[in-house]
């Protein structure tokens, strides 16, 4: 064999055998991110009091292996991206110049490393070019959600609270909480979740007589935390997304369903069907209209008026106060449990507005799809979790979680995903 023979089969060689590798690279990274995915809402699963849980590991490793492949994307939003990357920097700038300036810089490192991480890192992770990763990854974090509910009900009706074990599946006022040892964030989860289940049940990807069960399961799940703002969000999830997709045929099947389940249980049902704790957290408050029946609403209005006064009193404008300096000051020694107020006190108007602008380009996304003429059930699950995830904020501090942005991100590759299969480039929002 020639020389010039011998190099163009050693040049063959190699580059079979990096396609090859590259093939397994790709493999072993989607494994990575689907186990990743899955452990997402399994928060307490953590190495340390840091917050940086398996599923974070998970992450990384997923992220690394798509560096080193060669399969980072530069673009994940399209154009959209260089608008949440400032997004981001105003969230930044924001919470690091107030915590600079009141002596916390490490706290503000803290801080604005979670953000980093929940709405950057993860957003060039979970958002693929293959609409069929963007289907899977959706249905996985969908299918541990309801396992997590599935074995919160059972635990919750077999085991129940049990003494000295801390947070556990069960609180002692007898609600839910389940794995995630939290009744509000349980209920939360679920209304978020819910758009990715009735995405799939809208197009057709999945039947009634599975979609139906899963949203029966949500609903009693929901229930059983006893939480008024899960509740609250539940009904505004299932509201919105109806109004994006209704039809008049849609319109009077649900008002006919609607009419057949209250005549039901106005003839068969009894509100001692539902649990105690439920019925005096939630049903007290709205057969009362007074709200200050309705759980922790009074503590939670105090440290909101505190934050409002303290935002008078320092002039808060584009810069706050720093990094969890709102729970050193205040008297309840805890963080407003509202995230607008939160974020304006910590880290002044260039942080809230930073964070807001998250939700900003979902918009202008979805108005992509809809000028694009891409498929209306993608548009409503994106706007849904959208609403949504800000009405959550309304009764959360920091978010940054990963739990509370995944399905925000997920929803959002749904919409991309329709979109690339209805347009050749993708749509640029101007």
């Amino acid at each position: 064999m020639s020389e010039a023979g011998m190099t163009t089969a050693a040049q063959v060689h190699v580059g079979g055998h990096s396609r090859r590798l590259h093939i397994h690279l790709a493999v072993i990274e989607r494994v990575v991110v689907y186990v990743a995915v899955f452990l997402a809402p399994y928060a307490t699963l953590r190495f340390s009091a840091l917050f940086f849980t398996f599923s974070d590991f998970f992450f990384c490793l997923s992220l690394f292996l798509l560096l080193i492949s060669g399969r980072v994307w530069n673009k994940p939003l399209e154009q959209a991206t260089t608008l949440w990357l400032f997004a981001f920097t105003l969230l930044f700038i924001g919470m690091m110049i107030g915590s600079l300036f009141h002596n916390s810089p490490d706290r503000g490192l803290i801080v604005t490393a979670q953000y980093l991480f929940a709405y950057l890192i993860l957003m060039i992770i979970l958002i693929r070019n293959d609409p069929r990763e963007a289907y899977r990854l959706a249905a996985i974090f969908l299918a541990s959600i309801i396992l997590i509910d599935i074995h919160g009900i059972i635990t919750f009706y077999t085991v129940g609270y049990v003494p000295g074990e801390g947070r556990g599946v069960v609180t002692g006022g007898k609600r839910l909480a389940t794995v995630l040892r939290n009744p509000n964030l349980a209920a939360a989860m679920n209304g978020l979740t819910m758009p990715i289940l009735l995405f799939f049940w809208s197009s057709g990807r999945i039947k009634s007589y599975v979609a139906l069960p899963i949203i029966a399961l949500f609903i009693v799940t929901v229930v059983l935390t006893s939480s008024n703002s899960g509740l609250f969000v539940t009904v505004i999830c299932l509201t919105v997304f109806v109004a994006f997709i209704s039809t008049p045929r849609l319109l009077l099947r649900l008002t006919l369903g609607a009419a057949i389940l209250v005549g039901a249980l106005a003839l068969f049902g009894s509100k001692d069907m539902l649990p105690k704790t439920f019925q005096t957290r939630v049903l007290g408050a709205i057969s009362s209209g007074d709200i200050s029946e309705a759980g922790t609403f009074v503590s939670r209005a105090a440290l909101m008026e505190e934050a409002l006064q303290m935002i008078s009193d320092e002039r808060i404008w584009f810069v706050g106060v720093g990094a969890d300096q709102f729970r050193e000051r205040s008297v309840q020694t805890a963080p407003v449990h509202n995230l607008y107020l939160l974020l304006w006190v910590e880290g002044g108007l260039l942080a809230l507005v930073g964070w807001m602008m998250f939700s900003g380009v979902s918009v202008l996304l979805a108005v992509g799809i809809r000028r694009a003429g891409g498929d209306k059930h993608a548009l409503a699950a994106m706007v849904t979790t959208v609403v949504v995830f800000l009405t959550i904020a309304l009764f959360n501090p920091h978010m940054y979680a990963r739990y509370w942005t995944i399905p925000v991100l997920l929803c959002l590759g749904l919409g991309l995903a329709q979109l690339r299969r209805t347009t050749r480039h993708g749509y640029v929002p101007r």
